[in-house]
C-alpha cells in the first residue's frame, strides 16, 4: 500500500476580491466566490475517491487530545461566565465541549449544509463573529439559497468544503478550505487581529485531521 503524501498546506491569507473562474467546478463557488481570507489544506490518499470520502465524513477529531485541548480552550471564557452567572443548565449546554466532532456534528454548532455532490464535495457554512467568545459569536439563521447574497454588516461569512478528487488508479487527493468574506471594514480588522491569532491552531487541526483520516483508511474499506 502506498503511504500517505504530508499534509500540504497554503495560507492564502488576504485575498481581497478574489473570484472564481467561469469554469470553476467547485460547489463551493457557487456559495462564496470573492472573499478576504482562504486556507487550504490537501493530502494524497491511498484510497479511492469513495472511501476517503467516507473516512472524512466519520473520523472523529476529538479523537485527538491536541485538538480536544484546542476545543476546549475555544469554549472555556463562555463555560466559565455562563456559571458565574448561574444560567439554567440548558443555556450552558451548548457551550460544553462536545462529546464528538466530525463534520455531520458541526450543524449542532451554527454551520448549516450549503450543498453536497455525495463522493466528492460537501459544503458547509456559517454567519458569525468568530473574533467574540463562543457563546456570542454565533450570527443570524439563514438558509443556504441566501448564503451567498448575505451582506449584513457586523459578520463574517464562513465556508468550508471538503472535496475528494481520483489521483491515479488508486489514489486520491482529499482537500479541504475554509473561506472567509467580511461584510464591512470593521469586521475585516476584528477578523484580521482575530486570525493572527488563530490561525497557527487552525491549520494545526486541519493537518492533524488529514492524518486521521489516513490513519482510518484501513478499516473504511477500497
Amino acid at each position: 500500500m502506498t503511504a500517505p503524501h504530508p499534509p500540504q498546506d497554503a495560507d492564502a491569507g488576504p485575498l481581497p476580491e478574489r473570484a472564481r473562474t467561469r469554469d470553476s467546478q467547485l460547489l463551493i463557488d457557487e456559495f462564496l466566490p470573492r472573499y478576504d481570507f482562504a486556507v487550504v489544506h490537501a493530502s494524497v490518499l491511498p484510497a479511492r475517491p469513495e472511501a476517503c470520502y467516507r473516512a472524512a465524513l466519520s473520523v472523529d477529531l476529538l479523537r485527538d487530545p491536541v485538538i480536544r485541548t484546542l476545543l476546549g480552550i475555544r469554549s472555556l471564557p463562555q463555560r466559565l461566565a455562563d456559571r458565574f452567572a448561574r444560567r439554567h443548565r440548558a443555556a450552558t449546554a451548548a457551550t460544553e465541549p462536545p462529546r464528538t466532532f466530525r463534520l455531520g456534528d458541526m450543524v449542532r454548532y451554527g454551520w448549516i449544509v450549503l450543498d453536497e455532490e455525495p463522493n466528492v464535495e460537501l459544503v458547509l457554512g456559517q454567519i458569525g463573529r468568530p473574533w467574540k467568545s463562543a457563546g456570542a459569536s454565533c450570527g443570524p439563521p439563514i438558509e443556504p439559497a441566501a448564503f451567498a447574497d448575505f451582506d449584513r454588516p457586523g459578520f463574517a461569512k464562513i465556508a468550508a468544503n471538503l472535496r475528494v478528487e481520483p489521483y491515479g488508479a488508486t489514489a486520491s487527493i482529499l482537500t479541504i478550505e475554509t473561506r472567509v468574506a467580511l461584510t464591512d471594514p470593521q469586521s475585516l480588522r476584528r477578523f484580521t487581529r482575530y486570525w493572527t491569532v488563530i490561525r497557527p491552531f487552525s491549520a494545526l487541526i486541519r493537518r492533524i485531521g488529514l492524518r486521521l483520516v489516513a490513519a482510518d483508511l484501513p478499516q473504511s474499506g477500497q
